[in-house]
């Protein structure tokens, strides 16, 4: 846990974990949402074990966010301030730093364990990251005081209501730079034709079977999380119907993006890439 010095105006340095917003923009404080609190608990309690069970939580999330780190490490002229959403545990602001050695990372969370995890992985880059405690259906942009060149995001919206999604699209776009890039990827729902979605589901129980034998004794973990996921989604802390491609695409335009393109896709997740009009 982070120590008085680790603080700034409740704010994360760049090898500290900052918490809320910046004083000389601090609207007055309003109390956390009930379902915000609860679902903070649940990535609270994975933070510790997500980079052990997230072979199982995605079977493909390597292909895909090697596909999602090509894409940024293609982006002409290369990022130089790039905005993680959702950095969890920070495996994939690692990838980032490394393929972009001239770019600073701001790296925000819900979950201050998954900050933490994050600022331990991220140790060799302390003098180039940002991290903030921030929850993404609040006041977040205001962390961020000059425009942004890229904003990456993995699997992190798929537990948001569809009308939190398109206001944090909405947003994006007030960050991000003319000509900045947002490279999204996440679950989305498939409309499948029936024997198409047979397959689908035999191949996630297939690669759900040989994820649990690599698990050995943290399989228990992967049981326990899945009955506090089934009763946050019943209670409805956390969405159960992730958007469509389609929907995402349109949103991002609605939101005011230039284009908004899927570009990559497997049985559970797509890749988008969207920008922000040069001239505006």
């Amino acid at each position: 846990m982070t120590t008085d010095n680790d603080t700034i105006n409740g704010f994360f340095c760049p090898n500290k974990i900052l918490m809320g917003t910046k004083t000389s923009k601090a609207k007055r404080k309003q109390p956390p949402k009930k379902d915000s609190v609860v679902a903070q608990g649940f990535f609270d309690w994975l933070a510790p074990h997500y980079d052990r069970l997230q072979p199982a939580l995605d079977p493909t999330h390597f292909q895909s966010q090697a596909a999602l780190l090509d894409i940024i490490s293609a982006i002409d002229p290369p990022p130089e301030l790039v905005l993680d959403l959702g950095i969890g545990t920070g495996s994939m602001a690692l990838q980032v730093l490394e393929l972009l050695p001239d770019a600073h990372l701001i790296g925000i969370d819900n979950s201050l364990p998954m900050l933490e995890s994050a600022r331990l992985n991220l140790v060799d880059f302390t003098d180039r990251i940002t991290l903030a405690k921030a929850d993404f259906r609040e006041d977040w942009e205001q962390i961020v005081d000059v425009p942004i060149d890229a904003v990456v995001q993995y699997s992190s919206l798929q537990y948001l209501p569809h009308h939190a999604v398109r206001e944090l699209f909405s947003r994006l776009v007030s960050v991000l730079k003319p000509g900045g890039w947002f490279i999204h990827g996440d679950c989305i729902n498939q409309q499948l034709p029936e024997p198409v979605r047979r397959i689908s589901e035999e191949i996630r129980r297939l690669q759900l079977d040989s994820a649990r034998l690599d698990l050995g004794d943290d399989e228990e973990l992967l049981d326990e999380l899945e009955e506090i996921r089934k009763t946050s989604k019943a209670k409805g802390i956390l969405n159960v119907n992730p958007a469509m491609a389609e929907q995402q695409i349109a949103w991002l335009i609605d939101a005011g993006f230039e284009f908004a393109v899927k570009v990559y896709q497997d049985w559970q997740v797509s890749l988008f890439i969207a920008r922000t009009p040069v001239n505006r």
